[in-house]
């Protein structure tokens, strides 16, 4: 009887395993897709080739945007000078549906050639995007 439950468990250890691994391997395979896509023609006026920017979805009355990620996206650019575009997710479904957003806040991390490098979907604390900017705050 405990050797079938040390199974059982193994199992569900092993299955959600696999789902993690399958989610993160959407997710990298999603953004090497987009980098080779042609951008929205409201984003070509918009992002300024040659410059890193940071896209961000969300919506009217999202509270953890306003009081969480709002303020670490404030700080980021406070401290890197990279733009930040707000977009709200309900009217911008062009975008929305381009870049996959599921839920908000979202933020998408364009490198200077204006392909994604990474996308958060849910809450990205400012450690983690100065993370996926870093790469550009020596330039």
């Amino acid at each position: 009887m405990m050797l079938e439950r040390f199974y059982i468990v193994l199992y569900a250890i092993a299955l959600g395993g696999l789902i993690w691994a399958a989610y993160w391997g959407w997710l990298r395979l999603r953004v090497r897709r987009l980098a080779v896509a042609v951008l929205p023609p409201s984003l070509q006026q918009l992002v300024q080739p040659g410059r890193p920017a940071i896209l961000y979805f969300t919506t009217d009355n999202c509270v953890q945007c306003r009081m969480q990620q709002a303020p670490a996206l404030e700080r980021l650019v406070a401290a890197t000078g990279i733009p930040v575009h707000k977009f709200d997710a309900v009217t911008q479904s062009d975008l929305t549906s381009f870049y996959g957003v599921m839920t908000v806040p979202t933020t998408v991390v364009l490198d200077p050639q204006r392909r994604p490098q990474a996308i958060n979907y849910g809450l990205a604390p400012l450690q983690k995007l100065q993370e996926q900017v870093g790469a550009w705050l020596t330039v």
